[in-house]
């Protein structure tokens, strides 16, 4: 007779009763299975994390620009960074370091005017004519920094800025000269440092035989006479009204300027 369901139910047995070599069979094969299950996971798992690390490491090189750090340690640069392509060996490393010596000069002379701007602005000075030439000025300067930094980078050079001085912001009269007369008198001093450091950079260029730049720079050394000799004749003016209030008033007044 075929057995009953009864026959398969069997009591449940105490820890302590050893069970038979029949009933530990399929115990021993279900433990075999679940232990190589949990194998092979860890193994896939650590099979995953290396491929994953290899992969980071193609995909996401370090991003420095090859200085040294804080610390002191120079990190690789990165597979997209690099020597300049287009530079020549006429571009000089002091070449480069006496353009970008003169780009922090013209940054530094539009801040200045832009300080003289605010100054001839106040309502204590009132110089509206002043005030927009220094505007001007400023807007100038600026540009000539993109010009030079632009020429740079087409040279194959490393545009490097540093932090700049403070400019100068009172400009109060004296005995003898009007405040108008001591602003653009500072004005024109600034001008002539400009041009010397021009003519500074002009002679780098030529000492590595660099005819492109040479000519690149002649052209803000024209432009750099214009502007130191109307600035002299503006202070000669001023000298002449001396530092009478009206006379200084009525000079400002007729002062022609760009954006007035």
């Amino acid at each position: 007779l075929p057995p009953g369901p009864e026959t398969f139910l069997t009591p449940p047995r105490s820890r302590a009763e050893p069970s038979s070599q029949k009933d530990r069979v399929p115990l021993t094969i279900d433990a075999m299975a679940a232990q190589s299950f949990r194998v092979l996971a860890v193994a896939l798992c650590a099979t995953w994390s290396v491929t994953l690390a290899k992969l980071l490491d193609v995909t996401a090189p370090p991003l420095t620009d090859g200085r040294a750090s804080d610390a002191g340690a120079t990190k690789a640069l990165p597979e997209y960074s690099g020597p300049s392509r287009s530079r020549h060996s006429t571009w000089s490393l002091e070449s480069e370091a006496a353009l970008n010596a003169h780009v922090a000069l013209e940054m530094a002379a539009a801040v200045q005017y832009r300080a003289l701007h605010a100054w001839a602005s106040r309502d204590s000075v009132n110089l509206k004519h002043s005030a927009a030439y220094f505007s001007h000025a400023a807007s100038e300067e600026f540009t000539h920094a993109y010009e030079l930094t632009t020429y740079q980078v087409k040279r194959g050079g490393v545009v490097d800025l540093r932090p700049l001085d403070a400019p100068v912001h009172e400009f109060d009269a004296t005995a003898d000269r009007s405040d108008a007369r001591v602003a653009f008198e500072a004005a024109l001093a600034m001008e002539k440092k400009v041009y010397d450091s021009l003519l500074a950079l002009h002679a780098t260029c030529g000492k590595h035989v660099d005819p492109s730049c040479e000519d690149f720079v002649e052209k803000f050394l024209e432009e750099q006479i214009d502007a130191i000799d109307e600035l002299a004749r503006y202070v000669a003016d001023l000298d002449r009204v001396g530092p009478s209030g009206h006379a200084v008033w009525q000079w400002d007044h007729e002062l022609s300027t760009p954006e007035l």
